[in-house]
C-alpha cells in the first residue's frame, strides 16, 4: 500500500501538473471501502484525468472558460479506492508553479492521514 505524488511541467509553457497515484491490492482496497472510503481533495484547479485512464471523463471546454489545452475544469476530489482503480492517476494542472505546489502538500498530508505511506 502506497502513493506517489509526483509534480512536473505539462505540456504548455505555463502548465504545473500534479500526479498523483494510489497502489492498493484488491484486498486493501475492499477494507478501506468497508471501512468508510477516504475522499481525498485538492485546491481548484484545471485538472484532468490521464487520457488513458479509465474513471473522470475529460469534457471539451466551452468559449471561454478556463481549461488546460481543451479539457474543461472537472472536479476538486477523489475516493481513495476509486484514485486506486486508475492505473495512471489523476493529473492536476495548475497555472501557477505555487499551487501545484501547494496541491502536492495538500495530497500527501491527506492520504498519509488515511494511512497510505509515500513510496521512494
Amino acid at each position: 500500500m502506497g502513493f506517489t505524488v509526483a509534480q512536473s511541467r505539462g505540456p504548455g509553457a505555463d502548465d504545473h501538473l500534479v500526479t498523483v497515484k494510489v497502489h492498493l491490492t484488491l484486498a486493501e482496497t475492499n477494507t478501506l471501502f468497508l471501512a468508510g472510503d477516504t475522499l481525498v481533495s485538492w485546491p481548484p484547479a484545471e485538472s484532468y484525468s490521464d487520457a488513458s485512464a479509465s474513471g473522470p471523463e475529460t469534457a471539451p471546454a466551452s468559449a471561454g472558460s478556463p481549461g488546460v489545452h481543451g479539457l474543461a475544469p472537472l472536479r476538486t476530489g477523489i475516493f481513495v479506492s476509486e484514485l486506486a482503480r486508475l492505473a495512471h492517476g489523476i493529473k492536476i494542472g495548475y497555472r501557477q508553479a505555487s499551487e501545484a505546489e501547494k496541491a502536492a502538500q495538500v495530497l500527501r498530508l491527506q492520504l498519509r492521514r488515511a494511512g497510505i505511506e509515500e513510496e521512494g
